[in-house]
């Protein structure tokens, strides 16, 4: 029987990032993604009730903003939970621009998309159709996205990416 993924990602662009990788890319396990600001959102119940028994949270979010506490007592609360088999943590230091900076042949994310200003980013990002083949021209390097552990307030947040990457 295949693990069942539930991903809660910060907001819209990580909601892209990780449906461009699980589904175009196929570079990450596969699961349902939901939006959900895990440094600032406290988890509860209700939101938890319809996992399946067995699922992998994975936990994904910027370091450069956001509170710890908060984080932390997400991580005990799904712990807790019966149907969640393991928690995950992604951090992506400090965010996702310098992420996909780090893991593609880029000086700016405006070369990604080829937008005006690095402001116009994301929104590019988002309307993108085809986010995937512009990644992979510009070089786009799994084992450089999603790697690095943050020695600011994060820092005894281990990531744990390669538990997800395919």
């Amino acid at each position: 029987m295949g693990k069942n993924y539930q991903y809660y990602v910060e907001g819209e662009d990580e909601e892209k990032i990780v449906k461009v990788l699980k589904t175009e890319l196929r570079l990450i396990e596969p699961g349902k993604i939901e939006k959900f600001n895990v440094v600032s959102e406290q988890f509860t119940n209700l939101r938890v009730m319809s996992l399946k028994m067995g699922t992998v949270v994975v936990l994904v979010f910027d370091t450069d903003a956001g509170n710890i506490d908060i984080l932390k007592k997400n991580i005990e609360f799904l712990k807790k939970q019966k149907s969640i088999k393991k928690v995950l943590c992604i951090t992506q230091v400090k965010c996702l621009e310098d992420e996909l900076k780090r893991s593609c042949n880029i000086k700016d994310v405006k070369e990604l998309t080829g937008s005006k200003s690095n402001s116009d980013f994301k929104h590019d990002m988002r309307k993108e159709k085809a986010f995937g083949k512009k990644l992979e021209k510009k070089g786009f390097d799994m084992k450089k996205f999603w790697i690095q552990t943050d020695n600011g307030i994060y820092k005894e947040i281990q990531n744990n990416s390669n538990e997800i990457k395919i």
